[in-house]
């Protein structure tokens, strides 16, 4: 069976917004993690509040342990950030505010950033909420090449977002960006939602797919024989996940997938990443356990 090598794996602070940043740090040390992916939210990775001194401070603490930021996700997704909003003042504010999300990821020393589709209205034209997301994204690519930061478009849930919730939708929009510094990323609970899978990622994306987040998740009528079109039909607005949870409770195969993943030689990072609230208090034991199963999984 073919594997990641563990020098793939990171570590996200998603579940650590209720402790420090020194105390993710160490605890990504305590765990054995090398590569760490920041989450952009207060009170310590918020880009909105964050001076060139405070992000000097985020590198220097990140690279005195030895450790590398391989990622920076500003938090984008049900907030007011959103790139997709029709509303022209909103959809301003978000491109400014991301455009400093990219000066922060630079400076903190990532090379990658995460972003999120955003959303239209659900009663406005698809095309249309479609032709300002994809504006949107050639305004922040201009940023992204002058910072040296590559920025990874994220499928999403149809709750957060009507459209993108496939690697053909990401296909389309990466096409009509055409851009070095606009590629793609893949998210295990997405993929299962919408039916997509691994070979089908690689197939789709080929090299643009340059970033991947190993989430957990559960069904509780799970069949993964309803794969594309055969289960959409079934589930217009995806499959019923419950997604981004600790890894015990989960019976989707993400195990299957990181093999997938090696077997078609993906080369890039991949981030272990838990968002359930069930998990704050007690951070560094959830990410033990899934690094623990993750790390079954690698060279």
């Amino acid at each position: 069976m073919a594997k990641l090598k563990r020098s793939q794996i990171a570590l996200g602070s998603f579940h650590y917004p209720r402790y420090s940043l020194n105390y993710f740090l160490d605890s990504a040390q305590r765990l054995g993690v090398r590569n760490v992916e920041i989450w952009g939210v207060a009170p310590w990775a918020c880009a909105e509040d964050l001076s060139a001194a405070d992000c000097e401070n985020i590198r220097r603490e990140i690279e005195s342990r030895g450790l590398a930021h391989i990622c920076y996700c500003p938090e984008q997704n049900t907030y007011p950030v959103n790139i997709g909003a029709s509303l022209p003042q909103v959809r301003e504010r978000s491109i400014k505010v991301l455009e400093k999300a990219l000066r922060v990821c630079a400076a903190t020393g990532s090379q990658t950033m995460l972003l999120c589709p955003g959303s239209s209205s659900l009663d406005e034209d698809f095309e249309e909420g479609w032709k300002l997301r994809r504006e949107s994204v050639e305004r922040l690519v201009k940023t992204a090449e002058r910072e040296g930061v590559t920025m990874v478009i994220e499928t999403q849930t149809f709750d957060d977002c009507n459209t993108l919730q496939t690697a053909a939708e990401q296909r389309r929009l990466l096409d009509e960006v055409n851009h070095p510094n606009f590629k793609a990323m893949l998210d295990f609970n997405q993929m299962t939602q919408f039916g997509d899978t691994v070979p089908g990622n690689l197939s789709v994306l080929g090299d643009d797919l340059r970033h991947v987040h190993i989430g957990a998740a559960y069904d509780s009528c799970l069949d993964l024989t309803l794969q594309g079109e055969k289960l959409r039909e079934v589930y217009p607005y995806g499959r019923p996940l419950s997604g981004h949870i600790d890894f015990r409770g989960a019976n989707t195969p993400f195990r299957r997938y990181l093999s997938e993943l090696a077997e078609g030689g993906y080369p890039y990072y991949a981030t272990v990443e838990i968002c359930s609230r069930a998990c704050y208090r007690d951070a560094e034991t959830a990410a033990a356990r899934a690094l623990e199963m993750v790390l079954e999984c690698t060279d």
